[in-house]
């Protein structure tokens, strides 16, 4: 229990140190960005809504105190003053915004009572007819107030006209009381996000769980067990995945099957070269006349090629597998030129079969793109089984054809041809037609369409001139100009 513990912290360590991100983590930094930017112009936005409330308030209580001052304002012996109780004034100087300035200013703007250097209004605020009040902002001893001025008549039949009243305070209540209801909005903002931060995290843990409930399923899994994944208890989302891991998986499970018939093939053709070769040494070892050892050791060069060229067949095999990419050495490569000089070295075993071997091609390159040692071993097999299955005295023509699209290398013979029926199968590995004798192991055809598929070529076989022996015909892309 303690090893798997401490193999498992180390693979979390291992993930840290390779810096591999998460889904949970990169939902969350794909979301953190919006949702802060979201949050700061939620913040601007509130802050502006609480300034703007804010000053309403406050302006409205300045008014209220401008008014109250206005009303003190008195007219004895045709003399205008402020009759302002020394408690009015302790309250006004008290007051939650750090004090009051007020100035209150005769008819012609003679000096009444208050602060004598108290900015008055911008002459570019107008008064507004309702009730002869202007708001403005100024600064008064180093520091930025509001103020309202206000003009309020004199006692009715003194004939003194209207005083002008000035009252003013700081606004660093105004601002102090305007973050505290920003933040009071904001910070309860901050922690929905941080709580839908948290949602979004538990609920990607949950939507994930079936990936790890698969995961754990895979990894409990046999390295033999290829069947299907179960998909009953996969959300929707997940099932395309799965549907391609089981068709992943079945996909493998026919290449697995397909090497394990191609070894136990192997096997058993190699078996019959080898017990031969095995007999007719134990047979040379007992004999004594010099004539039957050189039977003997003519049979055993026979086994011999027959065993080197299987190998070698199995090699060319496993080379064109469609596993198995072509690398460097896919090159542009003239087909005509590589038909005709392998058909030349063909020549001299088809006159040890008394066979007419001939090269019948046009004029002119054929180019394709393709490996060139691939494609010659493509055309000694087609050429192997045509001089292999041919009669004596027979012919056998490779030919090279194109046209603006593809690049055709055909291999015809009249021999004795093969059925149409078995036409398909014969491209199977290891089978060979019935009454075509022993000699091949059938896998010349099987190399070639192989070594046709990795590039990209289509191969056929059809019926000779005259509905006698076999025409091979293998068409390659043609290669761009």
């Amino acid at each position: 229990m303690g090893d798997a513990v401490k193999d498992r912290w180390r693979q979390l360590k291992a993930r840290r140190r390779s810096g591999a991100t998460t889904l949970r983590r990169q939902l969350i930094a794909w979301l953190a960005g919006p949702l802060f930017i979201l949050w700061s112009v939620s913040t601007i936005i509130a802050y502006d809504i609480a300034k703007r409330f804010v000053n309403l308030a406050y302006d409205r209580a300045l008014l209220e105190a401008a008014l109250d001052v206005g009303r003190q304002v008195k007219v004895i012996n045709d003399r205008i003053y402020l009759d302002l109780p020394e408690v009015a004034l302790q309250i006004l100087q008290t007051r939650e915004s750090g004090g009051l300035y007020y100035l209150v200013t005769g008819p012609e703007e003679e000096f009444v009572s208050g602060e004598p250097d108290l900015p008055r209004p911008p002459a570019e605020i107008p008064e507004t007819t309702a009730d002869r009040v202007r708001y403005y902002d100024e600064e008064f001893r180093g520091r930025e107030i509001r103020a309202v001025a206000l003009r309020a008549p004199v006692e009715p039949g003194t004939g003194k006209g209207a005083v002008q009243i000035h009252v003013a305070e700081r606004v660093t209540a105004r601002d102090e009381f305007a973050r505290q209801i920003m933040l009071r909005m904001v910070l309860p903002q901050g922690i929905l996000i941080l709580l839908a931060g948290f949602a979004v995290w538990y609920g990607v843990g949950r939507g994930l769980a079936p990936l790890s409930t698969l995961r754990r399923e895979i990894e409990s899994r046999s390295h033999r067990d290829l069947s299907a994944l179960s998909e009953e208890q996969a959300p929707q989302e997940v099932r395309p995945l799965i549907h391609a891991m089981n068709d992943l998986l079945a996909r493998l499970a026919t290449a697995i099957a397909a090497q394990q018939r191609f070894i136990a093939d192997a096997a058993h053709q190699l078996r019959t070269p080898i017990a031969g070769l095995k007999t007719q040494t134990e047979l040379a070892l007992r004999q004594s006349q010099s004539g039957n050892v050189h039977d003997t050791l003519k049979q055993l060069q026979t086994a011999t090629e027959q065993s080197a060229r299987l190998v070698n067949q199995l090699l060319s095999l496993a080379r064109a597998e469609p596993g198995v990419k072509l690398g460097h050495a896919v090159e542009r490569l003239d087909l005509a030129r590589l038909a005709r000089d392998s058909t030349t070295e063909w020549v001299p075993r088809a006159l040890a079969r008394s066979i007419d071997l001939g090269y019948d091609g046009e004029e002119g390159a054929a180019w394709i793109e393709g490996d060139p040692f691939l494609v010659r071993d493509m055309l000694g097999n087609l050429l192997d089984n045509a001089i292999r299955y041919t009669q004596r005295g027979g012919q056998v023509t490779v030919r090279v054809t194109g046209n603006s699209h593809t690049v055709a290398l055909s291999v015809e013979d009249n021999g004795p041809g093969i059925p149409e029926s078995e036409r398909e199968r014969v491209f199977e590995r290891f089978y060979r037609v019935l009454g075509t004798g022993t000699e091949g192991c059938g896998l010349g055809l099987a190399i070639v369409r192989e070594i046709a598929l990795s590039h990209h070529a289509g191969v056929t076989l059809a019926a000779g001139a005259d509905g006698r022996g076999t025409v091979a015909r293998v068409a390659f892309p043609r290669a761009a100009r």
